[in-house]
């Protein structure tokens, strides 16, 4: 996250860190608006964190140096003039948009983000999403980057009061210097480690990102330029700029990212820093004057806030805000923008004389500042909440009388089923259905490494124990199953593992999840050795993701060959095994397209329907289970009653059919109960 310049006077710039500003900005921009262009652009962040370290080190040395202590809420009031107004006025411009622009759908997401933005936590949010299955299939918020900002000012609460603590002593330059060594240290082993454990989350949390803070800070303990000649500081300079393009060209997704990997860009940047404008001909120097860089450095913070939340609001404005025309606006309007804060928003706040002398007016302002954000994003929050709970007592009322040809009912095909007062009815509306649960499973417990709930009729009085197994879609299956199950005193044992096929193939999730999944896959056959009672097992499992690919081998042929493998080792007393094939899925702005025909009083499932051939993907257990021609093995296929012969439906018979991308909502699993159990019972005379 860029910062301003810290001195009034131009003159006081130093054009090597304004230049470097303006890479750095720009690998972020170009990263996201043009991806494909800047893999790793997302280097531009590191970058940051090391001038962010290495100057205000640098400034918080000089006061100690110079008055042996600091004035902790000086230099905060300092931090404030310069960064808050800017990321107010962002922050209260979003919360504006997301009330005006986005579909209530997204309130609560975006508005949790901008609040969290707000008390700079928005990183620790975002790692909690990140490793949260549900909160994966958020859309990106318009806030999403603040979360180096974020980082950045947790760095700027604790770093003083560490330099403080350790100028205390009596040796204040060795003390300062050992615990900055030993923070940035720890910081840099954590962050390789987490990377490799967790690298989901790792991106985000501060402790990860500290040791690059850290490095510019012991940069700047160096004090002067060390006595290089005057061609080996171009030879550094030429280098560092090197390698931060390096690893903006290179880096991408695949990344394990921050760890090793980020001491390019922020090594690239204290070269940079370290060589400052070297006088050889043949030195950058001449480049990084340029006015273009210069400016675009100077205004690097506000084109950092602006240019991510037009990216993300362009799709509620446009019809195709991926075509160029588009990007190019965005980017014209940032700098623009950016521009405009700085004259208007920036610099006025920063020189303000009146602040300066009286910190705790500066503390004043920001305070009255954010309690309007904060009543705005109230208002906004209030609104959804109000609209949920309406929905939900609409959807508790309705469900109760069960209407003629609700959810399933509809797509009867021995019996077709029409009840036009359902034709433009939704239960529950997508704002509600975003956070709910899956079917209710009781007496969760870990046996043989596999956790396990039940469902169905108590153990007692079942005539018969099944099993449900795989991943969070087997998840949202419990529920029709549990239908079946109490109708036929079943009872029902879960055996579910999120983003974890039941399959010998690696699937390839990033850490731990990967891990766990491959010991969850061996744990099961061991939880049925202890089991035997179970004779009848059901199978779920995404067909999407990506699996380990042998050499010779296609992604269907290696999952094909993943679930038969794994099939082979559940036990002998497993007398039947039933793949119940994936659903459908649905696109990102299916559930958008549904809140619009509402408003609109549409049909919803005609209107948003999804081309079958794009909905329904290969299962590989279906076909696997059809090729081993086995009585164990069995498939049941509902894809009729979410789709016609062209066409999947996100609503039918009045129900909701997704709660998000790709996850049944309660309400119409539990209608899939009636033809499920139809299909069971056709397969149970075979098993007799």
């Amino acid at each position: 996250m860029p910062e301003p310049i810290e001195s009034r006077r131009r003159s006081a710039v130093r054009p090597e860190i304004q230049a470097l500003r303006a890479v750095a900005v720009l690998t972020v921009v170009v990263y996201h608006v043009w991806p494909e262009a800047m893999p790793g652009g997302f280097v531009g962040v590191d970058v940051f964190f090391a001038i962010s370290g290495f100057l205000i080190t640098a400034h918080l040395l000089r006061e100690v140096d110079t008055t042996g202590t600091l004035s902790l809420w000086q230099f905060w009031a300092r931090r404030a003039r310069r960064l808050l107004p800017a990321a107010l006025l962002t922050l209260f411009v979003c919360a504006v948009a997301t009330i005006a622009l986005v579909p209530p759908l997204h309130w609560q997401q975006f508005l949790t983000e901008i609040a969290t933005s707000t008390a700079y936590v928005q990183n620790w949010q975002l790692a909690s999403d990140a490793v949260d299955y549900l909160g994966a299939d958020n859309r990106p918020s318009p806030v999403q980057h603040f979360w180096s900002l974020s980082a950045e000012e947790q760095f700027y609460v604790i770093w003083p009061l560490l330099i403080v603590v350790a100028a205390w002593t009596a040796r204040r330059r060795m003390a300062i210097t050992g615990v900055l060594l030993t923070v940035t240290g720890l910081s840099l082993w954590y962050s390789i480690s987490e990377t490799a454990a967790n690298p989901a989350a790792a991106y985000f949390v501060t402790p990860t990102r500290v040791w690059e803070f850290g490095a510019g800070g012991l940069l700047a303990l160096l004090g002067a330029r060390a006595a290089l000649p005057d061609r080996a500081r171009a030879l550094l300079s030429w280098a560092g700029l090197a390698a931060v393009a390096y690893a903006a060209a290179s880096y991408g997704s695949e990344t394990a990212f921050p760890g090793w990997a980020a001491a390019v860009p922020v090594l690239g940047a204290l070269a940079v820093i370290h060589a400052g404008m070297p006088a050889a001909r043949w030195a950058p120097s001449r480049i990084l004057r340029l006015r273009p860089a210069q400016s675009l450095g100077d205004i690097s913070y506000s084109v950092y806030l602006w240019h991510w939340p037009l990216l993300v609001f362009a799709p509620f404005v446009f019809t195709n805000p991926g075509l160029t025309e588009t990007r190019i606006l965005v980017a014209v309007l940032t700098v623009l923008l950016a521009s405009l804060t700085k004259v208007l928003v920036e610099d006025p706040v920063r020189r303000s004389a009146w602040l300066s002398a009286q910190p705790r007016m500066t503390f004043a302002c920001s305070a009255a500042a954010t309690a309007v954000l904060a009543a705005v994003l109230v208002g906004g929050t209030s609104h959804v909440e109000a609209q949920i709970h309406e929905a939900e007592r609409d959807s508790v009322e309705l469900v109760a009388h069960t209407p003629d040809c609700f959810g399933a009912a509809a797509r009867d095909s021995r019996n077709p089923c029409q009840n036009r007062a359902l034709r433009t009815k939704v239960v529950p509306l997508p704002v509600a259905a975003r956070h709910e649960e899956n079917a209710p499973c009781a007496n969760f417990r870990k046996e043989s490494g596999v956790s396990v709930c039940d469902f169905g009729v108590e153990p007692g009085k079942a005539r018969k124990t099944v099993a449900l197994l795989g991943d969070s879609h087997a998840s949202h299956w419990r529920a029709p199953l549990d239908v079946v199950a109490r109708q036929r005193g079943w009872r029902g044992l879960s055996l579910t593992r999120t983003s974890c096929v039941f399959s010998a193939a690696t699937k390839l999730t990033p850490e731990p999840t990967r891990s766990q999944c491959l010991r969850w896959v061996k744990g099961v056959p061991r939880f049925f050795r202890k089991h035997p009672e179970v004779d009848t097992v059901f199978i779920v499992g995404i067909t999407g993701g990506t699996v380990r690919v042998p050499r010779g081998r296609t992604m269907l042929e290696a999952k094909i060959d993943g679930v038969r493998k794994a099939w082979k080792t559940l036990p002998d007393s497993v007398k039947q095994i039933v793949i119940i094939r994936d659903s459908p899925n649905v696109f990102g702005r299916t559930a958008e397209c549904i809140d619009a025909a509402i408003v609109a009083k549409k049909r919803p499932g005609l209107r948003c329907a999804l081309p079958r051939k794009s909905a329904l993907d290969d299962d590989p257990a279906v076909i696997a289970a059809r090729k081993e021609h086995s009585p164990r093995l069995q498939a049941i296929d509902l894809s009729d009653v979410f789709c016609g012969r062209r066409l999947c439906y996100p609503v039918i018979g009045g129900a909701l059919v997704y709660k998000d991308l790709h996850h049944f909502t309660l309400v119409f699993a539990r209608t899939l109960g009636a033809p499920l159990g139809r299909k069971i019972e056709g397969l149970m005379q075979e098993w007799e």
